[in-house]
């Protein structure tokens, strides 16, 4: 069940671009279709891909999906103190896999006793506990394959996210499954993390220049081009932390890792945790000294998208994209 985070079985999650780079694909068309698409997870095509895999598990037999719930629920037997099943492999497809006994010390109860919590529940809250232990098990495969990999910066930052989230997604299985786990404990603050977003930055700076001076851009053609930005920053991936100037902190108050580990969580996790969507949009919870650490290197890497792609797309998509866009980024940057 577990491992499609880091899973090479079917190469569609991975072929669009590098593990570390990767600028989603967006729809091509209509221009309004390339500024406006919002509905993310059906680009995505990680998050369908984790999606798929989930379905074919509940597909399985009942024995296997009730034991995997099991495992993370506590016995609900008066008086007894065993916080998660272990249960043994013996009679788990037969007729006989809900009389499987517990192993766990002071426990030996069986597992129908770890899963009596889900036998009248609606459908819905049914799928509910379905996906989240799916998600634990993928988060837990996934730190099984990270731990093993070398230590990098990037990596332990990962390994640090996907450790506080699996520790909600255990907490909310165990003590209230059928209620979304609430990641916003993970850190001291929920977003937003900066007062004055991106959004605001950049829709501010069209209106004060372009409104005054349209004999670079017209505002329209600036607002079409602002639009596609926040689009792209929204999807685009995060450069790794070693990869940025740590001359930025000095004027910075807190450090690219503080917004890094942040973004992962809340940007990032919802692609590969379903149970903690919805998923927030990076330049709606994110400010000024986000775009100080990652305007540079996301405009360079849109410019390198943009021409590389730009053979499926329309004469007008063209015009905003290839010969708009550049003039935006030149008197921003």
């Amino acid at each position: 069940m577990g491992g499609a985070l880091s899973s090479t079985r079917r190469p569609l999650m991975i072929r669009c671009a590098s593990p570390e780079r990767r600028i989603l694909v967006l729809r091509c068309g209509h221009p309004t279709d390339l500024f406006f698409k919002e509905d993310w997870k059906a680009n995505d095509l990680l998050y369908q891909y984790i999606e798929s895999e989930r379905k074919m598990q509940m597909t399985n037999d009942p024995g296997s999906i009730m034991k995997t719930i099991a495992e993370y629920s506590p016995c609900e037997n008066s008086r007894c103190k065993c916080k998660a099943g272990k249960f043994t492999e013996d009679a788990l497809n037969t007729v006989g896999w809900a009389n499987s006994k517990c192993t766990r010390s002071g426990c030996n109860h069986p597992l129908s006793k770890h899963i009596r919590h889900i036998v009248y529940v609606s459908n819905t809250e049914y799928m509910a506990i379905i996906k989240l232990v799916f998600d634990i098990n993928n988060i837990k495969a996934s730190l099984k394959i990270l731990s093993a990999k070398p230590a990098l910066q990037k990596k332990k930052l990962i390994e640090s996210v996907y450790e506080s989230v699996y520790e909600v997604l255990c907490k909310t299985v165990r003590y209230d499954p059928f209620k979304a786990p609430n990641i916003d404990t993970i850190f001291d603050n929920p977003p937003p993390f900066e007062t004055i977003s991106i959004r605001q930055i950049l829709m501010n700076f069209s209106i004060n220049y372009f409104c005054n001076n349209e004999e670079v851009l017209t505002f329209k053609q600036a607002l079409m081009v602002t639009k596609f930005l926040f689009h792209s920053f929204d999807t685009w991936r995060w450069t790794a932390p070693n990869k940025i100037s740590n001359s930025f902190s000095r004027v910075c108050s807190n450090p690219y890792s503080y917004y890094y580990c942040r973004y992962m969580v809340y940007c990032e996790m919802p692609r590969l945790a379903h149970s903690i969507s919805p998923r927030y949009k990076a330049s709606e919870i994110f400010g000024r000294e986000v775009l100080s650490y990652t305007l540079e290197s996301f405009y360079k890497e849109l410019q390198v998208w943009c021409y590389k792609s730009n053979i499926m797309w329309n004469r007008n998509t063209k015009l905003h994209c290839l010969k708009y866009m550049p003039i935006f980024i030149i008197l921003d940057i």
